[in-house]
């Protein structure tokens, strides 16, 4: 009777309650959570979103553009048991080129495979993404040489040599369309001597900004360049004049001064360029003539090949 008693007088306290109530809670919790497992639904962001069905694209000449990374959020509904075992990187999100080998811009839904059956996709953001498919074309360059910086002073370079005259771009044909120049920089900056360097091409569109592209290649990928480096020295024309003699006189009306170009042990003896032999004899009459200019071996005069001379003739009766 005594443990009669005390269970009942046990059951009136308040931790009894207490106890009472947590297992009954314990109770509806499982017959909620793991009897009846209700359905709920549940947010996963950041899927990344790849793209299949490229193999037809890349054998027919086509490629994807806008491929930059993409993701897409989304809300899955299935049993609480169920989706407890989803892990974002068992789902799949995807975009279907099949049937897309042809160039345009297109809007294509974004598919969804879940690791599961009894789950089913709610809600997806964005529903679809914008894709811009080009073809592939391959075009003509010339390669056009610039330099970067100067040479040192009284130095130039003169009249660069490049191992391909023209390159072979291949790329997508609006990305292609846009070049202007495919240009091989060489940098001369300081430099006394020639320069040979190996250099890859960059390509620019009309305003001189660069042009650059996954898919945009040049064949070869890069040129040889070799670049001759001469002295600059300023030097005095002196006209020639032959089968004459004192009453002939020569002076030199345009071109008097030319800039020469060679190499340093080339110019060190070199104090003035002369012209070819003008022949006076038959001239009865002051007249004026062109002359080509004589230059020694290793000597270039840029842009300059004759000057003109005015020949006087005296009067033997004065």
């Amino acid at each position: 009777m005594e443990g009669e008693s005390g269970l009942r007088d046990f059951l009136k306290t308040d931790i009894a309650a207490r106890i009472i109530a947590l297992v009954i809670a314990i109770i509806v919790w499982i017959y909620v959570v793991v009897l009846l497992d209700p359905f709920i639904d549940i947010r996963i962001s950041d899927i990344p979103v790849i793209y299949t069905n490229t193999v037809n694209l890349t054998n027919e000449n086509f490629v994807l553009l806008n491929d930059k990374p993409s993701t897409v959020s989304i809300k899955i509904r299935g049993s609480r048991t169920m989706l407890a075992k989803v892990n974002k990187n068992d789902i799949t999100a995807y975009v279907d080129l099949d049937g897309y080998n042809r160039k345009g811009e297109f809007s294509l839904p974004v598919s969804v495979r879940l690791p599961y059956e009894g789950l089913i996709v709610t809600e997806k953001k964005p529903y679809s993404l914008n894709v811009k498919i080009d073809k592939l074309t391959t075009q003509s360059f010339p390669v056009t040489v610039e330099f970067i910086g100067t040479p040192d002073e009284g130095f130039e370079v003169y009249k660069p040599v490049v191992s391909h005259e023209t390159v072979e771009i291949k790329g997508p044909s609006d990305i292609v369309t846009e070049i202007e120049k495919v240009v091989a920089l060489v940098d001369v900056d300081g430099v006394r001597s020639d320069v040979v360097s190996n250099k890859p091409l960059v390509f620019y569109n009309t305003n001189a900004d660069v042009v650059g592209h996954k898919y945009l290649s040049a064949t070869p990928e890069k040129v040889e360049v070799r670049c001759t480096v001469l002295a600059r020295k300023e030097l005095e024309v002196k006209a020639v004049l032959e089968d004459g003699d004192d009453k002939y006189t020569a002076t030199i009306l345009t071109g008097s001064r030319v800039i020469v170009l060679g190499k340093p042990e080339d110019l060190k003896s070199v104090t003035e360029i002369r012209t070819l032999p003008i022949r006076v004899k038959n001239i009865k009459q002051s007249t004026k003539v062109a002359a080509r200019l004589d230059l020694p071996p290793g000597v270039v005069v840029e842009g300059v090949t004759d000057v003109t001379v005015d020949i006087s003739v005296k009067n033997d009766e004065n």
